[in-house]
């Protein structure tokens, strides 16, 4: 596809509403290195080719969806559950830290107590 048959396409999505996968990556690329300019850190890489992942299928289902309703309740109900998992595994997280660091205090050296 050339440059301007791109650009029809994707002027022709905005105005039907549709996901065009070219700005979804021009996007991501901006996102990337707006977040992450020298490459320096590859998990925020990740972190947001993930996130931009996810929203592309979100889009897609519900474009493709005949019932927007329960399409757009489905992915709701999927990030409340991303979202609490995410919390339950941070508060675990937390809760192992804060063990370890109380048993390193109550743990005898040869000295005593640290």
């Amino acid at each position: 596809m050339t440059a301007i048959n791109e650009k029809q396409q994707s002027q022709q999505d905005a105005q039907t509403g549709e996901f065009d996968s070219n700005e979804f990556n021009h996007l991501l690329e901006i996102t990337q290195s707006i977040l992450n300019p020298n490459g320096e850190h590859p998990e925020i890489g990740e972190f947001v080719t993930t996130c931009f992942h996810y929203i592309a299928q979100a889009l897609a289902k519900m474009q493709s969806s005949t019932d927007k309703q329960a399409t757009a309740k489905e992915i709701a109900d999927d990030l409340t559950q991303r979202f609490n998992d995410w919390v339950k595994s941070r508060e675990e997280k937390l809760k192992q830290e804060q063990e370890m660091k109380e048993k390193s205090v109550q743990e005898p050296t040869e000295t005593g107590f640290k």
